[in-house]
């Protein structure tokens, strides 16, 4: 057994904040980190799967388009590749740890033909469109995908127009989690959204689910 105590370990300074390595393994990094009243981390993408959390103090953390409020005993997920900043918007000082696994040197280590992290699709059949409806139906689409891409691990989200059959047309939505996506597929938005698009229809959407495994980006 190790025991680490923080109060021994020696922080250094990175653009004025304290920042203290306790763990530093090929699959697991843990800082701690200090921001004084008005310090931040600057935004900037996550280089693994992080863990934030926050020891004592109060803070902002952002991920893409979302914002939370940091206080002590709550953990926070940040998907890989998602834009993320603390901010201490408080007098006292705020203290969190930052966890992340695997190290973000294994991230980079990623095979060829492999992505660094796997993504969830999703990809969704529509019925047939109504008669005079696609104009409509395009311009839902847009308006909707706008809405979408404020939800946290959005990547992107693409109609696609069948070549064989008038009418039919399928999506493909790409999150940077199950979790995320979930979040976003039972929000009220979505509701609201695709009970505005069931007149345009002429039956129910239906959806697929995937993980990313493999894949050749061309260079």
């Amino acid at each position: 057994m190790e025991v680490i105590d923080l109060k021994e370990k020696e922080p250094v300074r990175k653009e004025g904040r304290r920042v203290c390595g306790l763990i530093d393994e090929p699959y697991l990094l843990v800082n701690h980190v200090c921001l004084e009243a008005g310090q931040e981390v600057p935004c900037h993408k996550a280089n693994s799967n992080v863990a934030l959390y926050v020891i004592c103090g109060e803070g902002s953390l952002s991920v893409d388009e979302a914002s939370e409020r940091m206080e002590a005993k709550r953990l926070f997920r940040v998907p890989f590749g998602a834009s993320m900043g603390v901010r201490n918007t408080a007098k006292d000082r705020l203290e969190f740890l930052v966890i992340k696994a695997p190290h973000p040197d294994k991230m980079a280590e990623a095979p060829a033909g492999r992505p660094q992290a796997s993504r969830f699709v999703n990809i969704v059949h529509f019925p047939k469109l109504r008669d005079g409806k696609e104009d409509a139906f395009i311009a839902w689409f847009e308006r909707s995908s706008e809405i979408f891409a404020r939800h946290p691990g959005f990547l992107s989200r693409t109609l696609l127009k069948s070549t064989e059959e008038e009418g039919v047309y399928a999506a493909i939505v790409e999150h940077r989690s199950k979790e995320t996506f979930m979040a976003m597929h039972v929000s009220d938005e979505r509701r609201m959204l695709f009970g505005e698009v069931e007149p345009l229809l002429e039956g129910s959407p239906s959806p697929d689910f995937y993980q990313t495994v493999a894949g050749r980006p061309k260079k």
